[in-house]
């Protein structure tokens, strides 16, 4: 049974799964988690490079790395 506020979406069984586990395993319904995925994708974040140490968008690390550091993923 969904939970409550739930649209219907065609996901893979698989996936629909694994995102419940981990909805309950950090203590919040999916929906909730589901809402927190997409508010940090919404607004992005700052991290630093593991290599370099610049300051760079956690949507664009993986750009910067490639661009940036070529050869080491």
């Amino acid at each position: 049974m969904p939970e409550k506020g739930w649209s219907i979406l065609t996901v893979r069984t698989v996936t629909a799964k694994r995102v419940k586990e981990l909805a309950h395993g950090r203590g919040v319904s999916v929906d909730e988690y589901i809402n927190s995925l997409m508010k940090h994708s919404a607004r992005p974040e700052w991290t630093i490079c593991s290599l370099c140490e610049a300051n760079v968008k956690s949507v664009n690390l993986l750009d910067h790395i490639a661009n940036v550091h070529p050869g080491t993923t």
